[in-house]
């Protein structure tokens, strides 16, 4: 079996749907933060490829096609955005003050951690874009000089958080604004973060997809001068 699955273009791909798929029939069932298919689809394709023995690289060579669907995914995001303009207008100068001081913060506390563990500059370097979309912090960190491959896994993980436990947080700090509950989502959990938000709402949805632009500009802005302050 498993030389068939590795020789297969496919395998990749086909799995990682058929796990989705199956991730959100049991999230309509039971849901809760733990069933989030995004939680449940990652958890699904890693349990099957060690139980089954699969080298990464044989499902890698069929899941790169999903690639190829990450940036119309992206650019959709600016739809919500544009039919709620009008809203998202009326709060402009809110809406900047917001996303920039929750960039100032997410650096900020990357930074002051790494500071008080003895971890590093490197690593703070490597952490500082954790709050935005991948293809941004993955820039921010080549220009820091941080490891990439840190960056990577910390934002996935980061997306995975928000998509799973972001409505719930949000609740929790008592945010009833759409526009406030879409802006702290989409500027702590960019991407991943921002799919739940558009499941709440386009209002939502609208200020999250915002908030992921704007976050990926002010942190690299920022990043260099807060870095610079505690290293």
């Amino acid at each position: 079996m498993n030389e068939f699955i590795v020789s297969s273009t496919y395998f990749g791909i086909v799995l990682s749907i058929g796990i989705y798929v199956l991730a959100v029939f049991i999230n309509k069932k039971w849901n809760v933060s733990l069933t989030t298919p995004l939680l449940l689809t990652t958890a699904g394709v890693i349990g099957f490829l060690l139980l089954f023995k699969i080298p990464y690289a044989a499902y890698a060579a069929g899941a790169r096609y999903l690639n190829f669907f990450l940036v119309p995914a992206t650019v959709c995001f600016a739809v919500p955005m544009y039919k709620q303009i009008k809203t998202l207008g009326k709060y402009k100068w809110a809406i900047l003050a917001s996303i920039i001081f929750g960039c100032v913060v997410s650096v900020a506390t990357v930074a002051a951690t790494c500071w008080a563990f003895g971890l590093g500059p490197v690593i703070a370097k490597s952490l500082a874009a954790i709050s935005t979309t991948t293809a941004i912090a993955i820039g921010i960190t080549e220009e820091l000089g941080g490891i990439v491959a840190i960056t990577v896994f910390a934002v996935i993980i980061t997306g995975i958080l928000g998509n799973a436990v972001g409505k719930q947080v949000v609740t929790l700090m008592r945010l009833h604004s759409p526009v406030a509950r879409g802006l702290a989502i989409g500027n702590s959990s960019h991407a991943m973060g921002t799919a739940k938000a558009l499941e709440m709402g386009p209002k939502e949805g609208a200020a999250s997809s915002l908030a992921i632009v704007i976050s990926g500009i002010a942190t690299a802005a920022l990043a260099p001068l807060i870095l610079w302050m505690f290293f």
